[in-house]
């Protein structure tokens, strides 16, 4: 048979191995679409390639096409994955750049003591944040078959030795494999029959703890630590934990009326229930490793006494007793999974009600802990050091160490509008004020003062709640039970949307009163939960500095504060912000943000610890985390920092364990560096040109996008947003509640960007810089400023990766559809005018030929895929403009699915959504 498309990436540059791969892959798909479809079907397709005509009227024709076209970017994405693993594992240690070892190495040589180490090591803290944005839109058994694809690639290449674990004639086992499984995937449904419920988008974050995460977790610290005895040889290194996890799924009710507080509860228990079953895993492996004779080899006494009580407490069966007598590791080891299965029991009761708590169950992470330290005591006193500080005993202990019985801290994260409703209510009914809502910023800080200071509840006796307002309390009620019942790292943070004014922080703490999470004693607070303010407008952005000084500088917040370390966490929206002002506006904002939000935290003697709540695209803060982690303003990092994890980024980090084990070590890496570096201040002409480029560039953006009263038709008819609402890939709806399609305003952010993405503009990631560098006097600054400064080179580099994604022949075709046509040629023309602005003002302040000079891999793998996409893009704009024409009665269906079919082969395609 041949091959499907006839790729051959090598001609583009890449990489022989790479490209070996997919003629593999391509050939293995031509020959199961032949079987399966008929070769009429594979010529039909190909044909496509060189633009023959689409079959406009077969529904399902397209819909097949367009899903031979995913099956295809699907697999050259794992094989891509596959190649970025076979690259970074053939750089070790020191020589792979920004790996754990290279960051101990330049401490090293920057003359850091070992003692010097351990205090920067000390006050590191990153934490990764699962969110269930909308952005994945394949389901998971689809992930699993092409993950099962990559891992045959891997393993047919693999020149370690004899196969020991197949059988011993393997000659055309892995393509017959590869066959099978591309088989079962064109068999299986693309496309959800229904949209995902929260707990299956919980399920989902699950998927990939359980699969990559808390495996991966341990191997960092292991390298942290081989780096260290490496390079600071004689010191006795105990790495403290440096990473842990935190999510948003099940606990963001921002627009999302589907996550409950019963939801909430359930997804804490979800939690408890995986970490469990891992640890109880990890446990039963110390049972078949640690098999040593006291015949053979001595234990510790504290290690003899303490399983002497536990085999008091916990009754083992009586052979298990006698057969196990000379094996104290493993008695131990079944002792603890006796315990861990009582856990996990009690998670049943607790999925019910108030559940009571077994008598043998562990009451803390901390007391499983100490039997696992003691045996590791024990072990290393009779020599068996190698078992105490290598393979599964010491990675359970950092494992239980980071994840303990609650896996991930959950968020809770709401809009400050629900707050403001719900004291309304209860205001008015406890007699506070009649309109509380109606109060200007300062007479609601004032009454939300006065009421703090009121040790009695607001909720008078008898009073029926509306709706809205027992959703709002039931979520802080659920919050202090979970604290109690389950663990004080089950939830730490209540994150609010849309912050304006300090009011709304201080509302979050009345209403955390209310349920006995803040307690207040002559004018004393203690506070059980950070509230943390979300900044997500340009103009919010602009205040925050202000606004957390008058916080820092109100007595109440301030004692609020001081209970809870005198630290405040503060999340920056990148989408809202972009969505709001354009992409170089927007960054600009971020930046300047942090730098004041910094310079008012460290006047008031408060640690600052920022959340970035970065989308997948360019346009949402995406792209390279550690480089925006080096690009930050001069001493607004603390080393301790946030950051979301969301969508098909999830996927493609998580998805395999090297991937996800490179990612966080460039994370860590760029930590480490960053809070050992002391950059000197940015030049005031750096800043004064900053603001002057941002500001015409945010000026050309909205006049476009917000102020043209005829844009917002240009978008629903040049893009495929209306056809995105009918995804079923996420609880959360595309728009706000009770908002229909009528305006950017309510539109949300990854949906805006996501249709920019599907079709070829692109928009988001460079629309204004045109403008900007266009309009800048000196060129000279420019380049200086690309050059030397990170965050304007960050910022650019970041621009030349949209500009080279975007395609403007294929944006062209979408903008055709617009009517009147007169309008549809306006607004493209004024983007193609920016869009080579922007592409000459980048090319003569870099001083490079071609847009990603410097990163020609990532060019050459769009180069490569350009062709293959846009038979897609032709295909959906054939099927936007049938959908139009079809009349009432007609079958919706077939259409329907074939241009959602399109969305998922173009985000596969682009390897990003929203």
């Amino acid at each position: 048979m041949p091959d499907f498309l006839g790729l051959d990436a090598e001609k583009f540059g890449l990489t022989p191995e790479l490209a070996r791969d997919v003629r593999e892959l391509d050939h293995a798909i031509g020959d199961v679409l032949a079987e399966q479809e008929g070769q009429e079907f594979v010529q039909a397709a190909r044909g496509l390639l060189d633009g023959a005509e689409l079959p406009a009227d077969d529904p399902r024709m397209m819909q097949r096409l367009a899903r031979a076209f995913t099956v295809v970017f699907q697999l050259i994405n794992a094989a891509e994955q596959k190649e970025i693993v076979r690259v970074n594992r053939a750089r070790r240690g020191d020589a792979r750049n920004e790996s754990i070892a290279e960051a101990i190495v330049t401490l090293k040589q920057q003359g850091k003591t070992a003692e010097e180490v351990e205090t920067i090591l000390r006050k590191l803290w990153i934490c990764p944040t699962l969110t269930a944005h909308p952005t994945e839109a394949r389901r998971r058994v689809v992930l699993d078959k092409i993950l099962s694809i990559t891992l045959t690639l891997a393993r047919k290449e693999s020149k370690g030795g004899p196969n020991l674990s197949g059988p011993l004639d393997l000659h055309g086992r892995a393509e017959s494999y590869i066959r099978s499984t591309l088989t079962q995937l064109w068999q299986t449904d693309e496309m959800r029959q229904a949209a995902l419920t929260v707990r299956e988008e919980v399920k989902n974050a699950m998927y990939f703890f359980e699969r990559t995460i808390l495996d991966v977790v341990p191997w960092l610290y292991e390298d942290l630590q081989r780096a260290l005895e490496e390079h600071y040889p004689g010191q006795e290194w105990r790495v403290p934990n440096l990473i842990s996890y935190r999510s948003w799924v099940g606990g963001d009710r921002d627009g999302n009326p589907n996550v409950t507080p019963e939801i909430t509860w359930q997804t804490l228990l979800d939690h408890r229930e995986a970490a469990l079953e891992h640890h109880l895993k990890s446990v039963e492996q110390l049972r078949w490793s640690l098999t040593n004779s006291v015949r053979l080899i001595g234990i510790s006494r504290e290690f003899e006494d303490s399983l002497a009580r536990d085999l008091e407490r916990v009754k083992l069966p009586a052979p298990d007793l006698t057969r196990y007598a000379q094996e104290p590791y493993v008695m131990k080891a079944r002792v603890m999974m006796a315990r861990l299965r009582a856990m996990l029991a009690d998670i049943d009761g607790l999925r019910r009600g108030p559940g009571t708590k077994s008598e043998i169950a562990y009451s803390s992470e901390q007391e499983m802990l100490a039997d696992l330290e003691l045996m590791q005591g024990s072990l290393a006193a009779n020599s068996g050091e190698r078992m105490a500080f290598d393979g599964e005993l010491p990675r359970l202990i950092r494992r239980l160490s980071v994840f303990g019985f609650h896996l991930a801290t959950l968020d809770v994260r709401q809009h400050s509008d629900e707050h403001e409703k719900a004291l309304t209510s209860l205001l008015a009914a406890a007699g506070v004020t009649p309109n509380y809502g109606a109060l200007t910023e300062d007479q609601k800080a004032k009454v939300l003062s006065q009421e703090l200071l009121n040790p009695r509840a607001l909720t008078p006796s008898g009073f029926a709640a509306d709706e809205q307002l027992l959703r709002v309390l039931d979520v802080f009620k659920l919050i202090n039970r979970a604290r109690t019942e389950l663990s004080p790292k089950s939830i730490e943070a209540y994150v609010i949307s849309m912050t304006h004014g300090a009011s709304d922080l201080l509302e979050v703490l009345l209403l955390a009163k209310e349920a006995g999470l803040v307690r207040t004693t002559s004018g004393h607070i203690e506070s059980d939960i950070d509230v943390v303010p979300l900044f997500e407008t340009i103009d919010d952005l602009r205040g925050a500095g202000q606004l957390m000084q008058a916080l820092y500088r109100h007595d109440l917040y301030g004692v609020h504060l001081a209970s809870r370390g005198n630290r405040q966490e503060v999340m920056l929206g990148y989408s809202d912000s972009s969505k709001d002002g354009g992409y170089l506006a927007a960054n600009w904002e971020l930046y300047s943000a942090q730098g004041e939000l910094a310079r008012v935290s460290r006047e008031a003697n408060v640690e600052l610890r920022f959340f970035h709540g970065r989308g997948g695209t360019v346009g949402r803060g995406g792209g390279r985390a550690n480089r925006a982690i080096a690009s930050q303003p001069p001493g607004s990092f603390s080393g301790q920092i946030r950051f979301t994890e969301q969508g098909e980024v999830i996927s493609f980090r998580y998805g395999l364990r090297p991937i996800a084990h490179r990612h966080l070590e460039q994370i860590v890496n760029a930590v480490i560096v960053a809070s050992t570096t002391n950059p000197r201040p940015d030049p005031l002409h750096y800043h004064a040109a900053m603001s002057e480029l941002a500001e015409t560039s945010r000026v050309a953006y909205r006049r476009t996008v917000h102020e043209d009263p005829e844009f917002w038709s240009f978008y629903t008819q040049a893009t495929p947003v209306e056809y995105i609402s009918f995804l079923t890939i996420a609880s959360r709806p595309v728009f706000r509640p009770g908002k229909a399609l009528q305006s950017i305003d309510q539109i949300r952010a990854i949906p805006w960007n996501f249709a920019w993405v599907q079709s070829r503009h692109v928009l988001v990631g460079w629309f204004g810089i045109g403008a900007a560098l266009n309009s800048f006097a000196d060129k000279p600054l420019l380049r200086e400023m690309a050059d030397k400064w990170p965050f304007f080179k960050t910022v650019i580099d970041n621009a030349q990766l949209e500009l080279t994604r975007a395609h403007i022949p294929t944006a062209r075709m979408y903008a055709a559809r617009v009517r009147p046509v007169s309008l549809g040629t306006r607004i493209e023309t004024e983007f193609e005018r920016d869009f080579d602005l922007a592409t000459g003002g980048i090319l003569e302040l870099t001083g490079q030929k071609t847009l990603l000079e410097g990163a020609t891999t990532v060019r050459r793998t769009v180069e490569f895929r350009n062709p293959m996409v846009t038979p897609l893009n032709r295909m959906q704009i054939a099927l936007m403009d049938r959908w139009e024409k079809l009349e009432e009665g007609d079958d919706h269906d077939p259409w329907r699915e074939a241009i959602l079919q399109t969305i998922a082969g173009l985000a596969a395609a682009m390897q990003s959504t929203g």
